[in-house]
């Protein structure tokens, strides 16, 4: 079990579903998962003429495509726990046009306070 004082973990904040997440963290880390790809395209803009480097590439940027979907849907998870709601309406995130709207509320909704989520923001429960 993971003490109060001790640091959850990268882990914990990209791919598990347990605890809370505030709105900072979790802006950032959608922030993250954004530019990652980003410099994965960068790369194979640049080595558009060299096959090898290309295609090592394109292998991490699928790569980095599937770790994002699950990761944003964990932290997503964690989102709505910290709004005090269950995490299925974090499958909110995956409709289209409503997704938008969902992620901009998960956003800017404040955090209630303790709820059976756990006692504290940015902690596993």
């Amino acid at each position: 079990m993971v003490e109060q004082d001790e640091n959850p973990g990268m882990f914990w904040l990209f791919f598990s579903p347990s605890g809370r997440l505030g709105r900072l963290p979790y802006g950032l880390a959608i922030l993250f998962w954004m530019v990652l790809p980003g410099v994965a395209i960068s790369q194979m803009m640049a080595n558009e003429h060299n096959d090898p480097a290309l295609a090592l590439w394109t292998l991490a940027l699928v790569i980095v495509s599937l770790m994002s979907v699950v990761s944003f849907f964990m932290l997503s998870v964690k989102r709505v726990h910290d709004m005090g709601f269950a995490g299925i309406f974090a499958l909110l995130t995956f409709v289209p046009v409503v997704s938008f709207f969902a992620v901009v509320a998960f956003l800017f909704w404040p955090s209630p306070g303790p709820n059976e989520f756990g006692n504290s923001t940015n902690r596993p429960k």
